[in-house]
């Protein structure tokens, strides 16, 4: 495909982004789907444009996505949320987390024959949600703010899990060294290290600022500074997607973070985001998540219908287990709507893509499997949420949500209500 070509499709799509994001304000139809389905048609279906031409342009990409999603979102997250919301976030990614893994493993090992250890990297790989899908459908529905805070902060926690995880797993699987100790030690230190890097970063931006004054004059100083806080955290192997929403965070809360003695040193006054920086941030993301989930729609392979009826399946079970977990953790004041859209915001992303394709390019025997299923589940469970939030928008599923978690408490709950 030629430059002026490549540019005019540019173009189409940002028409196409626009459009869907108009439909999706109109009618409560995910402009998601309408992304991922045109990626689909000019991919794996038409054979328009072939994903593997992107090269490493594809994970540059796919990492800006979220670098910029989750760093506007955590601007948005106030530290009263985040702090009410922290312990409920923890415990239903954990608790996520594990019941995807131990669903998906013994799913695979007994009912696809695949062995033990790519199941258990399957189970793994799959076990997080996509932060850019959570991050744009959790804010055009009316749940509260501790659980939109909760939703955003689950989906990048559970890239410590699907990245240490399944990397110590691979590791079994391709060779002898036991690495279960690594597994222990990855997690911790990359959840530890990543939020002392975002935190700390947001000090020592917001010191920068007040010492060079000129650097406030541009919008591209803030993300570039993020871009280099992101890039020494996924080199020392840590959690970039935590670092970029704890800097978020930070930057959106320093009247509550900064200790009183440092205030003459770090004036937070200096690195509050004004309203066109936001803006600047809102188009940015726009147009990101446009590209975003097009080229998720380019990266699903659709050679097999056997991997892709199993995935539909997969999906649909995995569904239903996480109405489990919600029943398990989820608090009984919690609102039903807030419940019903916490059971099925569980969107699997492109890092689950890429880390799918990991035992193929290791040269496993099952990496091809591993790649066709997991790319499935990914595609499917994209569309069932989709589904799901336009069905739960417009009221539709409430009643059945009802009859499994309970009618409200009191039709009074309050946004502090704990979950």
């Amino acid at each position: 495909m030629s430059t002026p070509v490549i540019i005019i499709v540019m173009g189409f799509f940002i028409f196409w982004g626009h459009y869907m994001n108009g439909v999706f304000e109109r009618r409560s139809i995910p402009d998601v789907l309408g992304l991922m389905i045109l990626g689909l048609l000019i991919g794996p279906i038409l054979n328009l444009v072939d994903t593997s031409t992107f090269g490493q342009f594809g994970s540059i990409f796919s990492n800006l996505v979220l670098l910029f999603i989750l760093f506007e979102s955590g601007t948005d997250l106030k530290f009263a949320e985040v702090k009410n919301s922290l312990r409920a976030a923890a415990t239903i990614t954990t608790i996520g987390f594990l019941f995807t893994w131990m669903t998906l493993t013994p799913l695979c090992y007994f009912m696809l024959e695949i062995p033990i250890l790519p199941s258990l990297f399957i189970g793994a790989a799959l076990g997080g949600t996509s932060s850019a899908v959570v991050v744009g459908l959790v804010k055009k529905i009316n749940v509260r703010p501790k659980t939109a805070a909760t939703l955003i902060m689950e989906s990048a926690e559970t890239d410590v899990f699907t990245l240490a995880i399944p990397l110590s797993i691979l590791g079994l699987m391709t060779s002898a060294n036991v690495q279960v100790n690594t597994v222990l030690s990855s997690f911790i230190s990359s959840i530890i290290l990543s939020l002392i890097i975002g935190i700390g970063g947001a000090f020592l931006w917001t010191f920068i600022l007040g010492r060079y004054k000129d650097l406030k004059n541009t919008k591209f100083m803030t993300p570039a500074f993020l871009f280099i806080l992101y890039g020494i955290t996924e080199y020392l192997h840590f959690s970039g997607p935590l670092t970029a929403l704890s800097f978020g965070i930070a930057l959106g809360n320093l009247d509550y973070f900064e200790p009183k003695m440092l205030e003459r040193i770090i004036p937070n006054q200096d690195i509050a985001l004004k309203k066109d920086e936001k803006d600047f941030f809102s188009e940015m993301v726009f147009l990101l998540r446009t590209f975003f989930f097009v080229y998720i729609g380019l990266s699903i392979k659709i050679d097999d219908l056997f991997w892709l009826t199993w995935g539909a399946g997969f999906t649909g079970i995995l569904f239903l287990v996480r109405i489990i977990a919600v029943k398990l953790v989820m608090h009984r004041d919690t609102p039903v709507l807030d419940k019903g859209v916490i059971s099925f915001m569980i969107p699997k992303g492109l890092g689950a893509a890429v880390i799918a394709t990991l035992p193929l390019q290791e040269g496993h025997p099952y990496g091809s499997a591993i790649q066709a299923l997991c790319f499935s589940i990914i595609l499917f469970s994209t569309i069932y949420t989709s589904i799901l939030f336009f069905l739960t928008k417009r009221g539709i599923t409430i009643p059945l949500y009802k009859i499994i978690f309970g009618k409200d408490k009191n039709s009074t709950v309050t946004n502090d209500t704990a979950m």
